[in-house]
């Protein structure tokens, strides 16, 4: 792989690496640098990849497979927890603050998922992979990332209904 090769596939998937890397570990700064660890990395190994048939999959599998270690790692789980936050674009108006406060309810119903099913349900429905892309990246089969997928939507689902419904409910 020439060096302009890499740099056109690193700032064509440059932000989905970054929003996976956030998925997983919360931290946007620890997310931002995993980014630049593993771009550092496979440079490194560019000579390498030109055997490997699908670059964006190899990218996100190292990604995700960087973090995943990251959070196995003493020095993670000090600050995995303490640096959530549940940044949005600002909201002007008094009528989008519904929208801000249902986006923030989301993502932290996501974070609290398991971490396959939350970094399923990023790639898929957050990032639009293919099934067979998202196969590749977490190293599963399709139908076992079709039934997470499943099951991390239902969960969700069902969390916001018990969260929307909240003191609706009547004693009859």
């Amino acid at each position: 792989m020439t060096e302009l090769e890499f740099i056109h596939t690193v700032k064509n998937i440059e932000d989905r690496m970054y929003r996976l890397a956030k998925s997983i570990l919360i931290s946007e700064d620890e997310a931002a640098d995993a980014v630049q660890e593993i771009c550092a990395k496979l440079w490194t190994k560019r000579t390498q990849l030109d055997n490997v048939s699908n670059k964006e999959a190899y990218f996100m599998r190292a990604v995700r497979n960087y973090c995943l270690d990251r959070l196995k790692s003493k020095q993670s789980k000090e600050t995995r927890f303490d640096n959530i936050s549940f940044k949005t674009k600002a909201f002007s108006s008094e009528k989008n603050y519904e929208k801000k406060e249902a986006y923030n309810l989301v993502l932290k119903l996501m974070n609290a998922l398991p971490e396959k099913q939350r970094v399923i349900i990023q790639l898929r429905d957050i990032e639009g992979y293919k099934f067979e892309e998202i196969a590749e990246i977490v190293n599963m089969k399709e139908n076992a990332i079709r039934t997470a997928l499943s099951r991390a939507r239902k969960t969700l689902k069902e969390a916001l209904i018990k969260q929307y419904e909240y003191g609706l409910q009547y004693n009859k």
